[in-house]
């Protein structure tokens, strides 16, 4: 089921890059030709998975709209973690 997170960075940073799938399965990223800022809505699915450097929690997202705009753009391939020093994505409700 998808869900929707802002991406706030708990720390100094304005912001996060796309990962790779984080299962290791590669595949062409689509939608990420900018970075998401603190602010961005990030819209996927939430997966556990268990044994990733990055930490248990992802999120495969499917669409996400920048901070301060109202232009959705399609996604594939983008992954974000949920942790980065901290709580990452926060969900909305």
């Amino acid at each position: 089921m998808s869900q929707t997170y802002k991406l706030q960075h708990p720390g100094t940073c304005t912001g996060m890059f796309w990962r790779a799938d984080p299962r290791g399965s590669g595949g062409k990223q689509v939608g990420g030709d900018d970075w998401p800022r603190n602010g961005s809505f990030l819209t996927g699915v939430k997966h556990t998975l268990p044994g990733t450097k990055e930490g248990p929690e992802w999120l495969e997202v499917s669409e996400w709209t920048p901070a301060g705009s109202t232009t959705k753009i399609t996604a594939h391939g983008l992954w974000m973690p949920f942790n980065q020093g901290g709580l990452l994505l926060h969900l909305q409700s």
